[in-house]
């Protein structure tokens, strides 16, 4: 019992990102783009168009299928994304959106959200299924931690309620002056281009309270020969004392429900 409603609180940080989905559309209140190009590349040759570009008041993708826009606007990793044409993650899209407004990212996935209402017709809806995740829990039987984790005083990043004080991630590398273990957690899964972490992590630890740390690894996303640093699952039970357990558990998924190829520009 204990460990089932610990996997369901584990996942109410996904609906954080799907909180958007309640946000009304065709209404005036909802930021749009001022301009919007979209142009299937089908015939097109790709090789000289730029790569992706973000900046305040702009939003552009050279080669995007419909999963990676969707990915973007509600904030989620691909394999929480589920449903919809197969066209959907193979057809790829020119995108070039502007604003003259000043947007916070916040803003601005929210405006990809309403380009994609009212460009592709998408609808989408959350639904919770058993899918395969991890736990993640103390290594050592005594309950102590590695030598790269320390506790600190909850108060300084934020009293009774704490957030994360700062989390750097970079290329084979996660450090903060602050933050919980249900925090590491989520980071663990979002960064999962890194980290290699292909699930999501329930923090099953049963440790409360703030950590510093700094984890060093082999990033996913560079050739392990050319890194001395450990795999992420050893560098987390040599550095942090955690271990990542395979198992199963409720996730939320966001599922497409109806999408159309993009009306003309």
């Amino acid at each position: 019992m204990h460990c089932a409603a610990a996997a369901m609180i584990a996942i109410l940080w996904f609906s954080a990102a799907f909180a958007a989905q309640e946000f009304p559309t065709g209404n005036a209140t909802v930021l749009a783009f001022d301009v919007v190009s979209i142009k299937s590349l089908a015939g097109m040759a790709r090789a000289r168009m730029p790569g992706a570009r973000q900046s305040q008041g702009r939003f552009a993708r050279a080669a995007a299928t419909l999963r990676q826009l969707v990915q973007y606007a509600y904030d989620v990793q691909p394999l929480q994304v589920t449903g919809g044409p197969a066209w959907a993650s193979t057809s790829r899209f020119q995108v070039d959106a502007r604003t003259e407004r000043t947007t916070t990212p916040a803003q601005m996935r929210a405006m990809v959200r309403q380009m994609l209402a009212e460009r592709f017709a998408l609808q989408v809806h959350i639904d919770v299924r058993e899918r395969p995740i991890y736990r993640m829990v103390v290594a050592r039987r005594d309950g102590k931690l590695g030598p790269s984790i320390y506790r600190i005083d909850d108060a300084e990043c934020g009293g009774s309620n704490p957030q994360p004080c700062d989390l750097a991630v970079w290329p084979g590398g996660l450090t903060t002056s602050g933050m919980g273990l249900q925090q590491l957690a989520v980071a663990l899964f979002n960064t999962s281009q890194t980290t290699g972490v292909d699930r999501p992590v329930v923090d099953q630890t049963g440790l409360a309270g703030m950590f510093g740390f700094t984890l060093m690894f082999s990033s996913f996303s560079t050739a392990p020969h050319l890194s001395n640093d450990p795999s992420i699952f050893t560098a987390l039970q040599e550095q942090l004392g955690l271990k990542l357990e395979p198992a199963r558990g409720p996730v939320e998924l966001l599922v497409i429900d109806s999408v159309e190829q993009p009306t003309p520009n």
